[in-house]
C-alpha cells in the first residue's frame, strides 16, 4: 500500500511483475502477512486491518480490489478474516462469514471492471479456524462461486498445532473440486509438506526457506538418497561408489535424511566447503561456508541474500523429489528422508 504505493504503480501502468524485473515468472498477491504477528481482532465487519511502518490501515474488498486491479498480479487470494484455532465458535463463525460476503464483494468488481481483472484469477480463501463444521461449511459454500482455486487459510504452524492441522486439512480439502487447485501458507518443514500433499494440497509458499534463513539455516538435502528417488530403479555399487567421499567437509552429503546447518556457530569459522557440496546453487558455486559465517555473525546483509539463494535453490528441488516420488512410486521412500 505504501511502498512502492499505488500512486507509483498506477503512473507505470505495467503492473507490479514489470516494474520489479519479474514479467517472466508468476506473482500471486495474498491478503495477510504470515510472517508477522496475526492481529484478527482488529478485522470488522467491512474491512481487514493491515499494519504498514505507519500504522494501522482499514481496506475493504473494493479497496483491496483496485489495489489488485493496479498489481495486474496472476493470481490473487480475495479479502479474508482469518483467525487461529483457540478463537470462540461465535468469532470462527464470523469469520466464515465475513470471508464469504468479501468474496462476492471482490467477485462483483471484477465482474464490473469487465477486462481489467480478467488477466488476473483470483483464489476463494477458505476458513474456519479449528472447528470442522465450519472448515466444511466454508469450503462448500467458496465451492459454489466462480473461482480459480482455494487458498486454505489459518493452517500455519505458528497458528495451529501439527495434530490439529493434519486432522483438519483432509477433511476439508474433500470437500473441495478436484479439478481446481489448492494452496497452503506456512505449513512448515518438508516432512509437514509431505503430509500436506498427502492431504490434497497442490502448492506451497516460500516461507519455510525465508524462516530458515531468518534464523541463519541451511538446508542441506541428503544427495545419495535424493539420487536414488530420481532412479526407477536402485542404485547400483557403481553410482554408490560414484557418491561416496570419505572427506570429513563432505560428511553431510553422506546423510540418511534430511538435515539442517546452523551458519552462526563457531565450527564454521575456518569451513572453506560450500554449505552443501553437491548444491548448484549460486551461492555453493561461489562461496564458502567459513565466508556466509563471517558475513553472518558480522549482520551483513549479504550473507542472509546468500542464504537465501540457497535455500530457494535446496526448496525446489525437495519439490523435484516430490514428483519423481510420485512418478518412480517411491513416496514411502521419501517420507524415511524427511521424517520429522
Amino acid at each position: 500500500l505504501e511502498e512502492p504505493g499505488l500512486e507509483k504503480l498506477r503512473k507505470h501502468g505495467k503492473g507490479l511483475a514489470d516494474l520489479i524485473g519479474y514479467e517472466d515468472n508468476s506473482i500471486y498477491i495474498s491478503a495477510s502477512d504470515y510472517q508477522g504477528e496475526a492481529l484478527y481482532q482488529y478485522n470488522e465487519n467491512k474491512s481487514i486491518s493491515v499494519w504498514t511502518k505507519t500504522g494501522r490501515t482499514k481496506v475493504t474488498a473494493d479497496d483491496y480490489s483496485k489495489f489488485i486491479e493496479v498489481c495486474q498480479p496472476s493470481w490473487y487470494q480475495c479479502l479474508c478474516d482469518t483467525v487461529p484455532a483457540n478463537a470462540t465458535t461465535k468469532r470462527t463463525r464470523k469469520s466464515v462469514d465475513r470471508t464469504l460476503e468479501f468474496l462476492d464483494q471482490c467477485l462483483n468488481y471484477r465482474q464490473k471492471q469487465g477486462n481489467n481483472l480478467q488477466a488476473s484469477e483470483i483464489w476463494a480463501a477458505v476458513e474456519g479456524g479449528g472447528l470442522i463444521d465450519e472448515r466444511v461449511r466454508s469450503a462448500k459454500e467458496s465451492s459454489k462461486r466462480p473461482v480459480f482455486g482455494f487458498t486454505l487459510e489459518g493452517f500455519s504452524s505458528d497458528q495451529m498445532n501439527i495434530e490439529t492441522i493434519f486432522e483438519l486439512l483432509p477433511l476439508t480439502t474433500q470437500n473441495l473440486p478436484d479439478e481446481k487447485p489448492r494452496l497452503i501458507h506456512a505449513i512448515g518443514s518438508p516432512a509437514n509438506i509431505i503430509k500436506a500433499v498427502e492431504s490434497g494440497i497442490d502448492l506451497f509458499d516460500a516461507y519455510y526457506p525465508y524462516n530458515l534463513t531468518e534464523n541463519n539455516l541451511a538446508m542441506a538435502l541428503p544427495h545419495k538418497a535424493i539420487k536414488s528417488l530420481k532412479l526407477s530403479h536402485k542404485l547400483t555399487e557403481v553410482e554408490e561408489e560414484g557418491n561416496d567421499s570419505s572427506d570429513d567437509s563432505q560428511r553431510q552429503d553422506r546423510c540418511e535424511t534430511f538435515s539442517l546447518l546452523n551458519l552462526r556457530e563457531d565450527k564454521f569459522k575456518e569451513d572453506f566447503a560450500p554449505m552443501v557440496r553437491t548444491c548448484k546453487c549460486f551461492s555453493c558455486s561461489n562461496h564458502t561456508r567459513a565466508y556466509i559465517h563471517h558475513l553472518i555473525v558480522n549482520n551483513e546483509m549479504l550473507g542472509g541474500v546468500l542464504l537465501m539463494l540457497h535455500n530457494l535453490s535446496q526448496y525446489m528441488e525437495f519439490f523435484d523429489c516430490i514428483r519423481s516420488a510420485l512418478t518412480n512410486n517411491k513416496w514411502k521412500e521419501l517420507q524415511a528422508l524427511f521424517k520429522t
